[in-house]
C-alpha cells in the first residue's frame, strides 16, 4: 500500500519513467496551465520558495503569473514559471499533478473518472497499450484511502473553480474512480 506522498512519487516516477525524453520534442502546451497543489505540498513548495496562487483560502497553485506584473486568471493555458526549454527547474519538488500527468481525473456527469490525457505525446504513445493502463489503475488501486481521500478532495475543490472555455481536454477513461473499490469504501 502506498501511504505518503514520496511513496506515490516515486511509483509514478517509476510509472512514468521516460516521459521527459517526450517532453524534450512535443510541441503540445496541455500540460501548460494551473498547477494545483496538495496542501502538504503547497507548504513545502512555498517554504522551498515557490511563489504560490491561493484561491478561496482552500486551494494553492504554483504561481503561473510570478514573473508578471498582474494577474489574470482568465488566461487558460499560463506558462510554469519554473519550466524552462520543457524541462522542469525544480523537479525534484514538483507536485503530485505534475508527477502524474498525463494521468488525470475527469468529471462527467457526475463521476469522476481516471484518465489518460490524449493532448499529450507520451499519452497517444500510450494510448493502446493495455498493460500499461493496467498499471495506472493499480497503482491508484494501491493508494492508501485517506491519501486518496486527500487527493480526491483537493481534485473536487479545483474541478469546481475550473472552467474549459476551448472546450473539455481529450482523454481516454481508464475507471471510473468508484471502481476503485477499497479505497472508497475505506472512505465512507
Amino acid at each position: 500500500m502506498i501511504t505518503t506522498l514520496v511513496e506515490l512519487y516515486a511509483a509514478l516516477d517509476e510509472l512514468l519513467d521516460g516521459i521527459s525524453d517526450v517532453c524534450q520534442n512535443c510541441a503540445d502546451d496541455d500540460c501548460l496551465g494551473y498547477l494545483w497543489l496538495l496542501p502538504e505540498e503547497a507548504e513545502n513548495l512555498y517554504e522551498a520558495g515557490v511563489e504560490l496562487l491561493e484561491v478561496n483560502e482552500k486551494i494553492a497553485f504554483i504561481n503561473p503569473f510570478a514573473n508578471e506584473d498582474q494577474i489574470d486568471v482568465e488566461k487558460v493555458k499560463p506558462p510554469c514559471p519554473w519550466c524552462h526549454s520543457r524541462r522542469c527547474s525544480i523537479r525534484s519538488l514538483r507536485p503530485f499533478f505534475c508527477r502524474m500527468y498525463p494521468v488525470n481525473f475527469a468529471v462527467e456527469d457526475d463521476h469522476v473518472y481516471l484518465v489518460l490525457h490524449l493532448d499529450c505525446e507520451y499519452a497517444r504513445q500510450r494510448e493502446h497499450d493495455a498493460e500499461f493502463h493496467q498499471m495506472v489503475i493499480d497503482l491508484f488501486r494501491r493508494l492508501d484511502p485517506q491519501l486518496f481521500s486527500r487527493i480526491l478532495d483537493t481534485y473536487h475543490l479545483v474541478e469546481a473553480i475550473s472552467k474549459f472555455p476551448a472546450g473539455n481536454n481529450r482523454y481516454l477513461r481508464l475507471i471510473d474512480v468508484k471502481h476503485l473499490e477499497h479505497i472508497l469504501d475505506e472512505r465512507r
